[in-house]
């Protein structure tokens, strides 16, 4: 009988000692990424402000607005953070398509989620970058059609790419990987365009964790 209390506080103690462990591992995932979640309601009120100025300013074209938005948006409130975050060539599109930008957000914030569920956190350069990327494009192209979720999948990505991301790959990999799996999220979003958020998500999943996925990813 001794034995058996024995053997039972001792399987206990293992078991004690591997969810600390767990816990241990998963505190130390570096969570970063390049996607960042921005509320719809917070990026509606950045569409409604670009748009009241749009029709203020009807003699102006795209990339002039834009000068003159960076230069309203200069102070540290959380809508001008919003747009400070963009690319250049993501203000020109926002600017230009105000109301696909604002879809745009929602299916980033699909992505940012499901990757979260699916993996517990939104990582940089690994499995979770690329599902999170192939949501994304594949929801932008339900949302919008895939031509103009090209647009703006393009424009994300048209940045600085001298340098090293915090993973200890190139930016340009980084970059290169991103249009990849991109183009392969968008695909998806063409061929599979009748199944919601979460079916979706399902399939996505699959594709990456199969043995000859199409996406590519690094660490």
């Amino acid at each position: 009988m001794y034995k058996i209390v024995k053997y039972v506080i001792g399987m206990f103690m293992c078991c004690v000692l591997l969810m600390g462990n767990e816990k241990e591992v998963k505190a130390n995932v570096q969570y970063d990424s390049d996607i960042e979640r921005c509320s719809d309601q917070s990026f509606k009120e950045l569409v409604s402000i670009i748009e009241e100025f749009k029709r203020g300013n009807q003699n102006l074209e795209e990339a002039e607005i834009v000068v003159h938005l960076n230069s309203f948006f200069n102070d540290r409130s959380k809508i001008s953070d919003i747009w400070k975050s963009l690319t250049e060539s993501e203000k020109r599109l926002v600017v230009k398509y105000p109301l696909d930008a604002l879809q745009v957000n929602t299916a980033k914030n699909i992505a940012i989620n499901q990757t979260e569920d699916k993996f517990g956190y939104n990582g940089l350069g690994d499995k979770s970058d690329a599902f999170r990327h192939g949501m994304w494009n594949a929801e932008m192209t339900i949302m919008i059609g895939a031509d103009k979720a090209e647009l703006f999948a393009n424009a994300h990505e048209d940045k600085d790419t001298t340098g090293m991301e915090s993973d200890g790959h190139t930016k340009l990999e980084h970059m290169q990987m991103d249009l990849h799996n991109n183009k392969i999220g968008r695909q998806f979003g063409i061929d599979y365009g009748s199944l919601d958020e979460d079916a979706m998500a399902l399939l996505l999943y699959s594709e990456v964790n199969r043995e000859n996925t199409l996406f590519i990813w690094f660490n």
